[in-house]
């Protein structure tokens, strides 16, 4: 009799097997790298219409008040611990709401009272549920630390204050008592120096006409990298002070002297990081206790975005040119800053200015 033949099936042997997970990690692993640029490429896109549209609605709030909004405000009384408010009043952000088409937040916030206030039943109270809204154009999307709410440093901040990753530019100044004079109402010092005013500050602001250096070479918004805590008080859209809402001091002269540096102790801010590990491993390391100073921060590779006085944006990089900690005056980084300082003439790099 004649055997049927029979076809056998032959199996993947366990070397062959391993062989083929190998070779499927090794792809995995070249394409990861490729998908994750390809989605930072994204958020970097719109981490930059979005600081666009942030310096749209100030040159819109400009065009409607003839002046810029104020970086912050307060009471002049209070300049003497002005490092140290414990009452906040509205900010530049506030001012520009209805010109992020956000009339109906803008309208919820009640004025009367310091934008931290804390009142009990806090369910009807208006600044803190104001305060504590999310506004997607106010955020960088490569930033993954600003859907945490800052909670408060102090029992005097209160709770409850939502991010952002933009802010406005005040100058090469520290945000101290002694920056201001004794005049009533008292005024910043650090605005009647060309060589420090910036854009937007203490109850401050300039007009487009007193950019004397130029629209298109002066900084009016910046980055800034949100609190890597909930009591790390950096990138806070409501509240109006260094390190929140405002970039100062951040050029010749002080320790933050350029974006994203590394210095210790660089931002005087209040937070719970300063001068430990979590700080210093990501840039971020600070000089806790009070408000005074804070530079321009991102978490792209190599640079911040900033947007003009003209409101165009440009991607200004980790290298540019700074006189380091505590350094003199004064190098393109602080050109860019100051609104009228006479550097800058002509292209980025190229003349000097009375300030040197």
């Amino acid at each position: 009799m004649k055997q049927a033949s029979r076809s056998v099936a032959r199996a993947f042997t366990l070397v062959e097997l391993l062989v083929v997970i190998a070779i499927i990690g090794i792809l995995v692993a070249l394409l990861l790298p490729a998908i994750q640029a390809a989605r930072e490429a994204a958020r970097r896109a719109q981490c930059e219409s979005n600081i666009k549209n942030v310096a749209l609605a100030v040159l819109n709030y400009e065009t409607s008040k003839k002046d810029l909004p104020k970086g912050m405000t307060f009471d002049p009384a209070v300049a003497a611990t002005v490092h140290v408010l414990n009452q906040f009043r509205a900010n530049w952000i506030i001012e520009i709401l209805p010109f992020l088409e956000d009339q109906a937040l803008y309208d919820s916030f009640d004025f009367t009272k310091p934008i931290n206030d804390n009142t009990a039943p806090l369910d009807t109270n208006r600044n803190y549920n104001a305060r504590g809204t999310t506004i997607a154009v106010l955020l960088c999307p490569s930033d993954g630390n600003n859907q945490i709410l800052y909670q408060g440093a102090t029992a005097a901040h209160g709770r409850n204050w939502a991010r952002t990753n933009y802010v406005a530019n005040a100058g090469r100044g520290f945000i101290y008592p002694t920056s201001y004079d004794s005049s009533t109402p008292r005024q910043w010092l650090p605005w009647k120096d060309n060589c420090r005013r910036g854009v937007m500050g203490p109850n401050l602001s300039v007009k487009l006409k007193q950019i004397t250096d130029g629209t298109s070479k002066t900084i009016m918004v910046g980055e800034i990298r949100t609190g890597l805590t909930e009591k790390d008080a950096r990138g806070v859209w409501a509240m109006g002070h260094a390190g929140a809402s405002l970039a100062a001091m951040h050029g010749a002269g002080g320790d933050a002297n350029g974006p994203n540096v590394c210095y210790p102790f660089s931002d005087d801010v209040y937070s719970d990081v300063c001068s430990r590990p979590l700080g210093r491993m990501e840039c971020m390391d600070c000089d806790p206790g009070y408000f005074a100073q804070a530079t321009l921060r991102s978490v792209h590779v190599g640079g911040v975005h900033v947007a003009m006085g003209d409101g165009s944006v440009q991607f200004v990089s980790d290298d540019i040119e700074t006189s380091g900690s505590y350094g003199p005056c004064c190098t393109v980084w602080d050109w860019m800053i100051t609104s009228a300082d006479g550097g800058l003439t002509g292209s980025y790099g190229g003349g000097t200015g009375p300030c040197n």
